[in-house]
This record gives C-alpha cells, structure tokens and sequence, in this order.
C-alpha cells in the first residue's frame, strides 16, 4: 500500500473515524446529543473540506479500482452537504419521538461512505461492496422506529426488493468478468468493445442496468419506493431520495462513459424507454396522492425519469451535454427535495401523534406558520420547475441535453408531464394558503436550531442555482472532463 492509497480514501477514514467515535462516545452521555450531532457534523464537514483540498487531481490508488479525481471530489462533496442537511434536520425530529440515539449518526455516516466509494470506485468488486455497505445501513434506518409496524414494513419491503436487485446485479456482473476476464472498468470497456454488441453482451448490460434502476427508484422497478418512505422517519427518507439516488447515477454516468462504451446505444435505448415509464407512473401515480410523503415519494419517481431521460440522450446522441445536465439536476435536487421533507419533519416533531403528512392537516398552514408555509412553497415550486429556483435550472440542462440528443418527442413529453406535476406540487400550495382546516393543528414552535439551519441552507442552495447557475455549471465541466480522460 502506497501513501496514494491513504491519500484517496482521507475522507472516508474521516468519516469512519467519526462514526466509530460516536458508537464509542454515546453510551456514556446523558439524554442530551448534542455532542453526537457535533462530533458527525465534524467528520462530514472535515470529509468535504479534505475533499476539497484534493481536487484537481487524476490519479488511482488501490491498483486502480478508487480514482481520486474531480469526479469523485464533486459527488463527495455533494453527498456531505446532503448528510449533513439530513442531520439537521433529524436532531428535534428524533427527540420528538424519543429515539435521539447515536446509532443514527453513525449509519448515516456508514451510508455515506458506501455513496463516496461508489462515485469514487473503477472496479465492479469495488463498486458493489460499496453498494452493499450503503444499503445495508439505509435498511436500518428504514427501521429505525423499530417498534412500529409501518416502519418494519418499509425496512423489509426495502430489504427484499433491494436483495432481489443486488442479486441480478452481480449476476450481471459475474457475466460481464467472464466475457471480460476482468472487473476493472478500463479494462472491461476494450475487451467487451471488440466484442462488439453481442447477445451476451447486451445481456450483462442489461442485467447490470436493471440493478442499478432499482436504486433510482426508476418504473418499473419502483414499487418499494412509496411504503419505504412513507414508513421510514421523514429526515431517513429524505436522505433515501437525494444520497442512494445520486450515488446510483454517478456509477450509471461512470459505467457507461467507462465500462461500456461500445455499448452507448443500447444503454441510450434502455433507460430512454425507463425514463419514458418512470415520468408517467411518477407523475400520473402522484396525482392522486393525499398523503404528502407518499406524494413526494412518486414526485421522487418522477424526477428520476428527467434524470433518466438525460443519461439516455447521453447514450443515444454519444454527447456529454445531456449527462452535465443530469449532475446540474441531481445538485438542485438534493436542496429543494430535502427542503420540501425538513418541512414535513419539522411539522411531524411538533404533534408526532396528531399530524399524519395528509394533506388536510396542511390546511390553513400559512396562518398557523407562516414561515414553514414559505418554505414549504419555494421547495415545491422548485420542483415544479419554475424559474428563478433550482428545479427550472436543472430540468433547462436536462432537457436542453435531449434536444441535443434529436430527441425532440423525449423533450415534448418531459415538459409535458413536468406541466402536470405543477397540479399536485400547487395543490399543496392552495392547501396551505386558501383552505380554512378541518381541525386545528397546533404548531408549538418556531423553526429553530437544526431544523433553522437546514432549512436555511436548503432554501439558499435553491435559490443560488436558480438565480446564478455559472458557478455550478463550471464545476460540472470540470468533474465531467476528468471522466472522459
């Protein structure tokens, strides 16, 4: 092992570090945890802030399987400020309901590291331990709330469709090492290359690309996503739609720029036709939906078929337009979707018996709390895609990179359906503002602490990219290139 080696994993050792500590440091405080949450937000922060420093590189460390490059850095990046916006948000919500354990940091760290390794990984091994490390903290958490029935459900209902998932992934990658030889992505690339587009081939493609749909909730692979976040603690499933989420496409972006080059075509062709599926059942599905989770949860399907739509055009028009598009998007998702759950977290920790995420508990909000209705509004008009917010920035680059694509009818249909998805993301809005309650909910107290502060940086990260874009648009050039080097 060379000092390389160390030198590409510091902010995973960081982390690590940081988790171990807490499981050992926990036990002996008292009920108070605000130690906890400061020793996880420090492994997180010093994790980004490493990663920082170590961009602008392009090297390989452990004989090539981790890269330590702009790519990675990006995603590691991202993915600490989406934990760390979940922790924030997760401190009065568990305390609310009286299961404020350290345990839940340390997962969420444990996940985070499996997400960082699988941006970072260029090997199939690599990647699917990183994968499994990943899910197998996101079951727990799903289960967190172990001693209610809803959230044992979503856990296992996670579990198996996740086991059936990663089951066919490896079946698929088991063929892809015996046509290959290898599990290095380099190496798979020229050798599946000269074979050309071969039954088997196109077989252990698929296979693989069917596992990794499943982890973005794509259709019709999607039946998990719904009961698991609407059973899961809201910070938990928050953190299931933006982190797995964009860890899943940095390794679809990575293996089809990669591994499978030769095959862009048919990868193009495979997730144009499941984004196709995904934005319908997505948007048709969350039409009607009076439960708000479950709604954000078919939203969060349907924001995956736009994601989906642009890895396709990447494939089929052979242009990296469209996939910069797609990280432009999974930035801009991971404020304004987390935003729109810290609300629904910040409510549920105020009456957790009485408030049931439907939606006509939310009427009359706008009175009873004004600046969780504003929020509240900017996270969904974001999604919506409305200009001057991050969604309409993220779903212009997507959808500009389709057009690129000469998928002109892909384009139509996205804006279409993304028009249809303004009725349930508005009718929430009219809920809150125009519609006197049934019965009253009482909102105990103010936006404070924690939940301030993801909010807060919720709210300006969306709003940051919706009004100046250019910084972030450089950024993705950057990570973008070193991919293709």
């Amino acid at each position: 092992m060379q000092s390389i080696d160390i030198i590409a994993v510091i902010p995973e050792l960081i982390l690590l570090a940081a988790a171990c500590l807490i499981l050992l440091v926990e036990p002996f405080l008292k009920a108070d945890k605000t130690a906890v949450l400061a020793l996880a937000l420090t492994g997180l922060v010093g994790a980004a802030a490493v990663s920082l420093g170590l961009s602008g590189q392009d090297r390989t460390a452990f004989a090539g399987m981790i890269v330590l490059d702009d790519w990675a850095v990006f995603f590691k990046v991202l993915f600490a400020v989406g934990a760390t916006i979940t922790l924030l948000m997760s401190s009065s919500y568990l305390e609310s309901h009286r299961r404020h354990m350290g345990e839940y940091y340390a997962l969420v760290l444990f996940a985070v590291i499996g997400m960082n390794l699988m941006a970072a990984a260029r090997n199939l091994i690599v990647f699917y331990v990183a994968l499994e490390l990943m899910a197998i903290s996101s079951y727990i958490l799903a289960a967190y709330f172990r001693y209610r029935v809803r959230s044992n459900e979503a856990s296992l209902k996670y579990f198996l469709s996740g086991s059936f998932a990663s089951a066919v992934m490896l079946y698929g990658i088991s063929l892809v090492y015996g046509l290959s030889g290898s599990t290095d992505y380099l190496t798979v690339g020229r050798a599946v290359g000269q074979q050309g587009g071969t039954a088997g081939v196109v077989f252990a493609v698929f296979l693989v690309a069917i596992g990794l749909a499943f982890k973005v909730s794509s259709a019709p692979f999607h039946m998990w996503t719904p009961d698991t976040y609407q059973g899961a603690p809201t910070p938990v499933a928050a953190f299931f739609s933006v982190g797995p989420k964009a860890a899943a496409f940095s390794v679809i972006l990575a293996a089809s720029v990669v591994a499978f080059p030769g095959q862009a075509v048919e990868w193009g062709v495979l997730f144009i036709g499941l984004s196709v599926v995904t934005m319908l059942v997505g948007n048709l599905f969350a039409l009607v939906q009076s439960n708000i989770k479950r709604m954000l949860a078919y939203s969060s399907i349907a924001h995956a078929g736009y994601l989906l739509a642009g890895v396709g055009a990447m494939g089929w028009g052979k242009h990296s337009y469209p996939g910069q598009g797609v990280l432009i998007y999974l930035v801009a998702y991971t404020f304004m979707n987390l935003g729109a759950f810290g609300v629904l977290a910040y409510l549920k920790a105020q009456d957790p018996e009485k408030f049931d995420y439907s939606l006509a508990r939310l009427a009359g909000l706008g009175r009873r709390s004004p600046w969780a209705a504003v929020l509240f509004s900017l996270f969904l008009l974001s999604l919506t895609g409305i200009p001057g917010t991050a969604g309409f920035i993220g779903k212009f680059y997507v959808f500009s990179g389709v057009v690129r694509a000469d998928l002109i009818w892909l384009a139509v249909l996205a804006v279409v359906l993304s028009a249809v998805s303004a009725y349930y993301y508005l009718r929430v809005i009219m809920y809150m503002f125009f519609r006197e309650p049934e019965e009253e909910f009482v909102v105990r107290e103010p936006i404070a602490g924690g939940m301030a502060a993801a909010l807060g940086l919720s709210a300006i990260g969306t709003l940051v990219i919706g009004i100046v874009p250019s910084w972030l648009w450089d950024s993705v050039i950057g990570a973008f290139g070193t991919l293709f080097n």
